[in-house]
């Protein structure tokens, strides 16, 4: 068990390089990875199981104590990131399929990393889990309206075939997550430390799906899909980071706002993409998911750092003041 719980911190702590290196390959060697392009829906099933075992109800005390926060996440989630979706689309000129794909990415729910990436950074961890829960659960009904609403101009955009897509990968799986949990939670408590990681490695399926039936149009556009990737990522950071200061949110409440707009669920993205339309529509996706890791370990390494900053410069005030 305890090397079991030595290689699951590894495993996260290099995740970053292990989502890089998983990129690479299923770009340079596609054959070895288009197989799973095709069992997204149930790899994505199965991270949405995994977060339905892990959710405790005692989580959405957060939600009762303080709702407005959570809704200001939800809204950044499904009022904004699709809007800057859409205006970034609009800037570059994307084709119709890389519009449609980047708007997907705006209009998904929170990704499970995203509770990961908050306490790193020093967030606030009950506020990411309720936001990211809430979030998910409103899926099946703002994912396909957004879609319906913006990404008509688009392609045709079938609502009731996109709700109940969602309905089955999303909200059932986490469900039955959750109805285990209540009636065998003495043995699914025991599993919660690696639960994160077998959901990171099913990510890095539908990563590797994707970019693997993608590798022509990344090897002809990659730079300028990653860009606009990262330009919507950023814009959910700045976003954040501007209206908790007008509303005076203090540092940790702050960073979970920016971490929850500005990382989205990419794998039900990638797998929404993959599933009603074509495989470019999954091209945003499959950046998203190197982006979202990247940029956001990096901004809870500078979080932390600053952090620990702080916390020395106290440590020798204190003492001055004893003298």
């Amino acid at each position: 068990m305890i090397y079991l719980k030595k290689l699951n911190t590894g495993f996260r702590q290099y995740l970053p390089f292990i989502v890089i290196l998983t990129a690479i390959l299923a770009l340079f060697f596609p054959s070895l990875f288009t197989w799973a392009a095709g069992i997204t829906t149930y790899t994505l099933q199965f991270i949405m199981f995994t977060m339905g075992l892990t959710i405790n109800p005692t989580d959405f005390k957060e939600v009762l104590k303080k709702p407005w926060q959570v809704f200001l996440i939800v809204l950044g989630q499904y009022f904004v990131m699709p809007l800057s979706a859409l205006m970034i689309a609009r800037l570059f000129n994307l084709s119709p399929e890389i519009s449609l794909g980047l708007l997907l990415v705006g209009s998904v729910p929170g990704g499970t990393s995203s509770n990961v990436i908050t306490y790193l950074a020093n967030g606030h961890l009950p506020l990411s889990i309720s936001a990211t829960t809430v979030s998910t659960l409103l899926s099946p009904i703002f994912t396909p309206i957004l879609l319906a609403l913006y990404g008509g101009a688009y392609l045709d955009i079938n609502f009731w075939t996109m709700f109940f897509s969602i309905l089955q990968v999303v909200l059932l799986p986490v469900i039955l997550g959750l109805v285990i949990r209540f009636f065998f939670g003495k043995h699914t408590t025991k599993a919660e430390h690696v639960l994160p990681t077998f959901s990171s490695i099913a990510v890095l399926l539908v990563l590797a799906g994707t970019v693997s039936v993608n590798q022509e149009n990344l090897l002809t556009i990659g730079m300028t899909i990653f860009l606009v990737v990262w330009l919507h990522n950023l814009s959910g950071y700045g976003i954040s980071y501007v209206v908790c200061k007008l509303t005076k949110r203090d540092i940790a409440v702050t960073r979970t706002v920016a971490v929850e707009v500005g990382l989205q669920n990419t794998g039900l993205a990638a797998n929404l993409g993959l599933a009603h339309f074509t495989p470019a529509t999954a091209l945003a996706a499959a950046a998203g998911t190197i982006v979202h890791t990247l940029f956001g370990t990096v901004y809870a390494h500078l979080c932390r750092r600053r952090d620990n900053k702080t916390a020395a410069k106290l440590m020798i005030k204190q003492p001055l003041k004893q003298q």
